[in-house]
């Protein structure tokens, strides 16, 4: 595994919608900000077909569309991105702490980590192949696409 020289300011640890919000912010106000995403960015929020809910889209806009924009931006504002590098250990005793992925170690004076979260089954009959068919976890999100 490489040993990486640069300290950045920030590290982020996953490009979901929160990782990607804290690259835009931290990239913007001009600190050297590294995003790590252990596979491809936007998390659960990527595979939804639409967010009607979501502040300035009045005509709704799909996740995958949402997170192409976020990505646009976090690079527009110079954050460098690294895919397919997932964080395996995380050294915060001194200064600066060291993000370890699979591929290297990176060294920031802050890490973020945002994750994301993941959902509780059911482990019901029906629950995998209806997802998204009448199966939903979020009711705010879904709820109005499925009232009757």
């Amino acid at each position: 595994m490489g040993e990486e020289k640069q300290v950045y300011d920030l590290v982020i640890v996953g490009a979901g919608p929160a990782g990607l919000t804290a690259g835009v912010y931290a990239s913007r106000f001009g600190l050297k900000t590294l995003v790590l995403e252990a596979e491809t960015p936007g998390g659960r929020a990527a595979g939804v077909s639409i967010y009607e809910n979501f502040p300035g889209f009045p005509e709704g806009i799909t996740g995958k569309e949402l997170i192409e924009k976020m990505e646009r931006q976090v690079s527009r504002f110079g954050a460098e991105t690294k895919l397919f590098e997932e964080a395996i250990d995380l050294d915060f005793r001194g200064e600066p702490k060291k993000v370890t992925t699979s591929k290297a170690s990176y060294l920031s004076f802050a890490p973020i980590i945002a994750t994301g979260t993941q959902r509780r089954k059911l482990r019901v009959p029906g629950e995998t192949e209806f997802l998204g068919r009448g199966v939903s976890y979020c009711r705010v999100c879904d709820g109005p696409s499925l009232k009757a």
